[in-house]
């Protein structure tokens, strides 16, 4: 498409008329709407009045075209190669930001105080209206059990457990959030999860971003804060890198909740979606529709099933003892994911292989 192609300045003006203002403004341009029709009307009894209204708009028509098609373009470049310098970032400012969003709004980071307890209210707000507009909100944190979380603990100088810790606090703080919305909004709202270090952090909305580098001793958060357009050539490199690890990341779900299916061999089959912790890559799972589901069946006549499995077919279920060290291990891996304990778990041991 050519770069002065109108389509793209009538989509800008479109989305500008669809953005929503506040009252004083609506009240200013009311007023102002009045006063021209006032001097319009007191011009009426002039002669040839017809011709001067004409000529008037006409001129005033071709103004507009102008600044729209030549003039705004122009600007609108010298813009997108404008920086500006955050000391910081901040969180409260980039809520703020959100909230206004009518297309998109992207985080990309190993994790982050915006979900922290002094910021998520607004910020969740920010989403709630940005949804309702349509725009997608996507973000995308480091997965808390990847190789990724251990090196990036040695940059900060700071225990990997740390990390792992703000991550899963992320993460619940996220899962509450997403659960409590609508259907609508719901749909417009996806968190992920990479394995791998994304080098660098972005906070976008709309067609502006925040862009700032993960260095050696100190949290991106507290470094400079890169404010560029999306589309100028450091806005592009991280949009880039974001998509990179968005195609290969997998959603918060898979983390949060284990899909399991449960086989009776007499009683048919049922669906659950399970909290679940791994030890020495074995899975455990708790809940208390599970547990009471289990208590009704006998565990010989029962398989479990997912597509989470790294071993296809189906697992057996045993019951941890609640005496054992190991019970006092998974109470306290449970706690430190969910900040939440469990009554019981159930470990999923998978078939074995036999080979020939």
């Amino acid at each position: 498409m050519n770069a002065w192609s109108p389509i793209p300045r009538l989509r800008w003006l479109w989305r500008a008329l669809r953005t929503p203002r506040r009252p004083q403004s609506l009240t200013a341009l009311l007023a102002l709407a009045g006063c021209a029709a006032l001097l319009l009307w007191r011009a009426s009894a002039m002669d040839a009045y017809e011709q001067n209204l004409a000529l008037n708009l006409g001129t005033d028509l071709l103004g507009v075209v102008i600044t729209v098609f030549v003039i705004g373009p122009l600007i609108s470049r010298a813009q997108e190669g404008r920086v500006r310098e955050h000391t910081r970032l901040d969180y409260e400012w980039f809520a703020s930001q959100v909230h206004g969003a009518t297309a998109c709004v992207k985080v990309l980071d190993t994790f982050s105080n915006l979900f922290g307890p002094q910021f998520s209210e607004r910020l969740f707000r920010g989403v709630k209206t940005a949804t309702a507009r349509g725009a997608r909100v996507q973000i995308l944190l480091l997965d808390p059990d990847s190789l990724a979380v251990i090196l990036r603990g040695r940059e900060l100088g700071e225990q990997s457990d740390d990390i792992r810790r703000d991550i899963m606090r992320n993460l619940r703080t996220l899962d509450r959030f997403a659960r409590c919305l609508d259907d609508g909004s719901r749909a417009l709202l996806e968190v992920r999860l990479c394995q791998t270090s994304p080098g660098v952090t972005l906070y976008r909305w709309d067609e502006r971003c925040l862009v700032s580098f993960l260095t050696v001793g100190r949290l991106s958060g507290e470094g400079v804060q890169l404010e560029v357009a999306v589309r100028s050539p450091l806005g592009t490199f991280v949009e880039q890198r974001f998509d990179e690890l968005w195609g290969q990341s997998k959603p918060m779900e898979h983390f949060t909740r284990l899909p399991l299916t449960l086989v009776d061999a007499t009683d048919g089959r049922r669906e659950f979606r399970c909290p679940f912790v791994s030890v020495e890559e074995r899975l455990y799972v708790a809940g208390s529709d599970l547990v009471s589901y289990l208590a009704r069946h006998r565990l010989d006549q029962l398989s479990a099933h997912s597509d989470a499995f790294t071993v296809r077919g189906g697992h057996e279920l045993i019951v941890v003892d609640d005496e054992s060290p190991l019970h006092a291990s998974l109470l306290q891996k449970f706690a430190e994911k969910y900040d939440a304990s469990a009554a019981a778990f159930v470990e999923l041991r998978p078939p074995v292989l036999v080979t020939e």
